[in-house]
Order: structure tokens, then C-alpha cells, then sequence
């Protein structure tokens, strides 16, 4: 498994990393115009109910209230319960406290997806089945071994917590989940106590996309979240270069508006928007309960002069993808005949094009 072991990863990260791009916040906006304008408008009324909340016009009963109040004591709004300081100097909150208030706001943006999908007048633009609920994971699966001297106070509480979210069906109960197949994950979150931290974190996060793409080989390319203070900032894990998104201050409307509606598009949107290759698919086997790689091949029919799509079927990725960057060469033992899939014949390569290439 891949792992953080000296510090080649700090100095890749640094080389790499691209900040203040706000265009990655649209990566993952739905394709259709229509289901675009519905994602703003779900956003949009996810941030006038905190402010409906702040300020008391809500019932005390609604089921959303708890999730909002904690996200609405973290923005500032009212009184922090978990924070370090007196009453004469501004609260200073500990990174285990950030980490279940972002959460919450994961949860209150899922419970309101949930109601979009059972409400009489939901939209008839999207399937429930093409969306998803993008849920905190209450523990990982996902373990980096972390032997970087830079990091090595990284498991302080006070000062860094982390935690994953994954997808999830929508209907499915809106909590803190047990942590799905690794295909399922969708971003690593990283909260680093105070902005000078947050470099620390971006490395961990960096060891942990690495691992993710280890794990999901279907995935072209990686999202993550890194909190401190009251900011948030997104990010997107190339094959060569790491973007990171501008401050999105929590302690804002316009700043809520911003992540939220970061957080419903990452629910609408189609799953190759999410960085996922719909060409290898993961699919349920209903006899094992583990899930089957299908492979979609396009090759040349030298009779007809047309390209064909053949589908392959595998059990198991014979070489991963063990780096953060670069052309991500996967392997795949498979067969034609997904009842034959235990004694496969072929061997697929699948590997990114190199970068300044037509097809990169």
C-alpha cells in the first residue's frame, strides 16, 4: 500500500499545486442547463434556511435545526460549544470540533436532497438512481502510513482531525455512515486547526488521495476538502497538477452559498464529473455481494471501418495505480463472459495519455 514515507510527497505537493482556482468549484455542476438551474435553486434554499434558523424562525422540533445550529455556532452565528479561549478574545476552535460541524453541514445538505426526491413536486429532470448522497464516513477504511517526520504530530486532536465522505443511495438514512467499498469513496477532508496548518494538511490529504487512487481504479481524477478556521477550500487531484479553490468563509452567506452549493452539485451531477471513469464500472454481484469491474473497450472493426464497443468483465485490478500523479497504468485480468469471469483471457492495460497528447 502506498504510504507517506519521506518527504518527496511535500516537495511534489508544492511543485504542483495551483491555488485560488475557483473554476474547479464548477467541475462538478450538472451537464443539463435545467438540472444546473435546480442545483442553485436547492443551494440556494439550503442557505436561506440556516439564515431562517439564525434567526429563530424555524421550529425548535424540525429535524434539521441541530445540524444547523452547529454549522451556524461554527460560522460564528451563535455561541460555539466547543471552542478554547474567554469570553474576551474570539473563540479559537480545536480541529476536532470543526471536523462535526462540517459534517453536519454535509448531513443538513443530504436530509434536504432526500426531501427534493420524496417531495410531491420533485423534479422530473433527474433519476434518483444517476444521484446520490454524499455522506460523512464515521471511520475510514482508507489508512495511510504516515512515517513522514513532517507529520508526525498530525494525530493531535487540537490541531488536525480528517474524516471521508462517500456516495450513497439517496433515500438512504442521512448519518454518519460505516465506511463503504473503497469505489465508493468520493473526497478525503482534512481540517487543520489554524491556517498555518493547513499545508500540513493538504500533504495528508495528498498521501490519502494517493491511496484512494490505489483503491478505486476507475478514477481519473480526485476531489478533497480542507477546513480551517471557518474556511473551506476544495480541491482536484490530476494526473500532473493539484488545484485548489479560494477560501469559502463559512462566516458569510455568500461563502455557505458557495460550498453548498459545491456539496449539491457534487449529489447531482453526473458520476464523471465526480472524477470517475464511466468506461470501468463497478457492478453489484448479487450471488457474492462484491462488486465486478465492467470494461468498455472501443477498437477499430477492420471490415466495417467503424468503431465498435466491446464490454469486458474482470474480478480483480492485477496492478494498480500506486502513484499521486502521472499516467496511472491499471491492469485488468478479464474475460468476454461475465460467467467465466474467474478464468479470464485477457489482459487490459488501462493508462491516462501522456500530458500535451491529443487524448490527454
Amino acid at each position: 500500500m502506498p504510504g507517506v514515507r519521506d518527504s518527496s510527497l511535500n516537495e511534489l505537493v508544492r511543485r504542483i499545486m495551483h491555488r485560488n482556482c475557483d473554476a474547479i468549484l464548477k467541475i462538478s455542476t450538472p451537464c443539463d442547463p435545467g438540472c444546473c438551474a435546480l442545483a442553485s435553486k436547492i443551494a440556494e434554499d439550503l442557505e436561506a434556511r440556516l439564515t431562517a434558523v439564525a434567526l429563530d424562525k424555524k421550529g425548535k422540533n424540525d429535524p434539521l435545526d441541530e445540524w444547523a445550529m452547529d454549522v451556524l455556532a461554527w460560522a460564528g452565528v451563535s455561541a460555539p460549544a466547543a471552542s478554547v479561549g474567554d469570553e474576551s478574545e474570539p473563540a479559537v476552535w480545536e480541529a476536532s470540533a470543526i471536523a462535526p460541524c462540517l459534517e453536519s453541514l454535509m448531513l443538513f445538505v443530504a436530509h434536504h436532497i432526500n426531501e427534493h426526491f420524496t417531495s410531491s413536486d420533485a423534479s422530473e429532470l433527474l433519476d434518483p438512481k444517476d444521484c446520490r448522497l454524499v455522506l460523512p464516513i464515521a471511520k475510514s477504511s482508507l489508512e495511510v502510513e504516515c512515517t513522514n517526520p513532517s507529520l508526525e504530530d498530525y494525530v493531535d486532536p487540537v490541531d488536525f482531525a480528517n474524516f471521508e465522505c462517500g456516495m450513497f443511495p439517496i433515500n438512504s438514512s442521512v448519518e454518519r455512515q460505516a465506511a463503504p467499498p473503497p469505489h465508493l469513496f468520493v473526497a478525503d477532508v482534512e481540517v487543520a486547526r489554524d491556517f498555518d496548518d493547513r499545508v500540513r494538511a493538504e500533504i495528508m490529504m495528498a498521501a490519502k488521495t494517493k491511496e484512494l487512487f490505489f483503491n478505486q481504479h476507475n478514477r481519473r481524477f480526485a476531489l478533497g476538502l480542507t477546513a480551517s478556521s471557518c474556511t473551506i477550500r476544495a480541491y482536484v487531484f490530476g494526473k500532473d497538477d493539484i488545484w485548489a479553490s479560494a477560501k469559502m468563509d463559512i462566516a458569510s452567506a455568500e461563502g455557505r452559498l458557495t460550498f453548498i452549493s459545491l456539496l449539491v452539485d457534487w449529489s447531482l451531477c453526473p458520476v464523471d464529473r465526480l472524477g470517475f471513469d464511466p468506461s470501468i464500472r463497478y457492478v453489484l454481484n448479487g450471488d457474492s455481494g462484491h462488486p465486478y469491474l465492467e470494461i468498455d473497450v472501443h477498437k477499430m472493426n477492420e471490415g466495417t471501418g467503424q468503431v465498435e464497443k466491446r464490454t469486458y468483465y474482470g474480478q480483480r485490478c492485477v496492478g494498480a495505480a500506486d502513484r499521486l500523479t502521472g499516467r496511472h497504468a491499471r491492469y485488468f485480468a478479464v474475460s468476454t463472459d461475465p460467467q467465466s469471469m474467474d478464468k479470464p483471457a485477457f489482459l487490459i492495460k488501462d493508462v491516462w495519455a501522456p500530458s500535451g497528447s491529443s487524448s490527454a
